[in-house]
């Protein structure tokens, strides 16, 4: 489904935050030209820039009735499930954008189009359903084709979710559009999918395929561009999502790491008794697991350090930049140019070293 030049209003009823609406602060960080409003009546008359610091202009309203004034085109979900079930409260929602002949984008592991109320609905108003979450019917085990490919493949990687790692291969890209080097972001999730245009969302791919998913993702990034950004998903080190994380590295067999963190972050989110591992301790596990297929090298590292001052997160980063040995920067406050700079040097090292 096309987004770009669409009118979209964006659902977020009680969640609307920076870390309690993944989906929609992602969306809005790229795409708020295309966001005419945001639905969460817990902070309705509100403006998005004073909940995320940026999205200026766009409103905050109590529901649809109130957005229909901003004539949507588009009702997308912007908040994730941590289950399959459809809250019962947003439906009557779901149901009033069909029969207002929006159509419809959500990424959650309920199938809205696999409903049968919806998909009445929508073919009855003649609006389509996009379930971002539905993988595609090709699936099938990585093979190994990557190696054959000569593109400087990148991956990024957590010490936690939620810490940075699509925010950082988008950035990296762009900071290579800068430089003239041609580079693309294979996205893995949602929202994701939602800035770039196109990828899948691998948390809901069966286990056994995600590595070949990652795969086929790569193979057809490669095709776009020589480098390849492959965006990252979970953390290694994750109770919950280690084996979403372990399927991409080994699908996407990167030659070069960039390890994500969230500042002053000590337990996995959701997991209180589980701390995280350090920085140390992570880029040493990355590169083992890595390297089982191809070898791979964490070359920096990226620090969302959302909430501190300037003075504050230089600090902080240059204490990471000291304990690591690693070129380290908040891709939002100081732009991804040592991210790239990382990478081109380790590209350069590797051309050299393969001459040789």
């Amino acid at each position: 489904m096309k987004l770009k030049g669409r009118r979209v209003v964006v659902f977020c009823e009680g969640k609307f935050g920076p870390t309690s609406s993944k989906v929609a602060t992602s969306y809005l960080r790229y795409c708020s030209d295309d966001c005419i409003a945001v639905i969460d009546s817990t902070q309705a008359g509100s403006d998005v820039h004073e909940i995320l610091g940026y999205g200026a202009g766009i409103p905050i309203v109590a529901s649809l009735d109130e957005a229909r004034q901003y004539r949507p085109e588009v009702f997308m979900v912007g908040v994730g499930l941590f289950n399959n079930a459809l809250p019962a409260q947003w439906r009557a929602t779901i149901k009033q954008a069909l029969e207002l002949g929006m159509d419809i984008v959500a990424g959650l592991h309920f199938r809205l189009s696999h409903d049968p109320e919806f998909a009445q609905l929508a073919e009855r108003h003649g609006c389509q359903i996009w379930d971002t979450k539905e993988p595609p019917t090709d699936l099938r085990t990585s093979h190994n084709r990557v190696l054959a490919q000569p593109n400087f493949i990148i991956h990024t990687v957590g010490s936690d979710c939620r810490v940075g790692k699509k925010t950082t291969s988008i950035e990296v890209v762009a900071e290579c559009e800068r430089r003239g080097q041609s580079a693309t972001m294979a996205a893995t999730g949602q929202s994701g999918i939602y800035i770039s245009g196109q990828g899948i969302a691998v948390d809901a791919v069966p286990a056994d395929f995600i590595a070949g998913a990652a795969e086929q993702l790569v193979l057809e990034a490669c095709e776009v561009a020589p480098w390849v950004v492959v965006e990252g998903q979970g953390a290694i080190s994750h109770p919950a999502y280690s084996g979403v994380t372990l399927g991409l590295l080994h699908g996407a067999m990167p030659e070069a790491l960039i390890l994500c963190h969230q500042a002053q972050l000590e337990h996995h989110k959701d997991w209180a008794d589980n701390q995280v591992r350090s920085l140390k301790e992570l880029i040493t596990i990355y590169e083992q697991l890595a390297s089982y297929l191809r070898k791979a090298t964490v070359v920096a590292i990226s620090v969302n350090c959302d909430g501190m001052s300037e003075s504050d997160a230089a600090h902080y980063l240059a204490h990471i930049e000291q304990a690591t040995g690693l070129p380290t920067t908040d891709v939002i406050l100081f732009g991804a140019g040592k991210l790239v700079d990382a990478l081109e040097q380790h590209q350069q090292a590797a051309t050299c070293s393969a001459v040789a």
